[in-house]
């Protein structure tokens, strides 16, 4: 507990729990909609904008985010005005976006030092900027959630349906792939490019296996990666690991133990009715 007495070390777990919750929440969506691909696709192509941040010198997350925000919107505009596939869109990009970093860095000799710390995650050492970076996007994630929740949830299972009900599908879409787009280069700041999409699927797919309500899930997905985050921060602090990787590790732990107690609860229950 010292470690709070260092404004370092509080800032990154700030800015990390921040994340974990936002970006449980969001991810709770994309999976219902079964995009949880898009936040590793997402990843690598905003893998391209840090690489060019770094090379302008400027503040990489903050134009990350910008940069991804506004990819994003644009991979939402194929798939809706060109009707490409999802799945497709995002592989186009994902592969631009690693080209473009390998690219980047094979031109310059002094940022792959640099890159390092975005491959890999640097949970605990945020700046000011990075913690309030965290905090805004997590009141925009909330505040989106609360202001569109019945439409969400509509849109999440049926969008025909949707447009039925006078929901504005293509405004609705957009709003959340943005969302998501800014939740991914956060994720990547604490996890890293390499695990960032862990944070935004698993532990809404944790909590789909105990739920049994939409708003259930939603609440129970940010507790699980709350509980993560929590777990393997201290974790990496005991047994001086990577805190990104530990983090990680607990949220699949995590999910192998509610698919166990999951399994043996049902298996129970057949004993007992035979």
């Amino acid at each position: 507990m010292d470690l709070f007495s260092y404004s370092l070390f509080l800032e990154g777990f700030l800015s990390a729990f921040f994340i974990a919750l936002s970006t449980s929440l969001i991810g709770f969506f994309l999976l219902i909609k079964r995009l949880a691909m898009l936040g590793a696709g997402l990843s690598h192509a905003a893998f391209g904008g840090i690489a060019i941040a770094l090379l302008l010198d400027v503040d990489p997350i903050a134009f990350t985010v910008l940069y991804t925000v506004l990819l994003g919107l644009f991979i939402q505009f194929l798939v809706d005005k060109k009707s490409l596939p999802a799945d497709t869109v995002v592989a186009l990009f994902f592969s631009l976006g690693v080209a473009l970093a390998i690219i980047i860095l094979g031109m310059t000799e002094n940022l792959g030092a640099n890159v390092f710390s975005y491959l890999f995650g640097s949970m605990l050492t945020a700046s000011t900027l990075d913690l309030l970076l965290s905090f805004l996007i997590f009141l925009l994630t909330i505040t989106f959630i609360l202001f569109n929740y019945r439409s969400l949830l509509l849109l999440s299972f049926n969008e025909e349906l949707s447009k039925l009900r006078g929901v504005r599908v293509e405004l609705l879409n957009y709003l959340l792939i943005s969302i998501a787009s800014a939740n991914v280069v956060l994720s990547i700041k604490a996890v890293g490019l390499v695990l960032s999409a862990s944070f935004i699927s698993i532990p809404a797919m944790t909590s789909l296996m105990v739920s049994t309500s939409f708003l259930q899930s939603l609440m129970l997905s940010a507790i699980f990666s709350f509980l993560s985050l929590f777990f393997g921060i201290a974790l990496a602090l005991v047994a001086d690991l990577p805190p990104s990787g530990a983090v990680v590790a607990c949220m699949v732990f995590m999910f192998l133990l509610v698919a166990f107690g999951r399994f043996m609860f049902k298996f129970l229950r057949i004993e007992k009715s035979g």
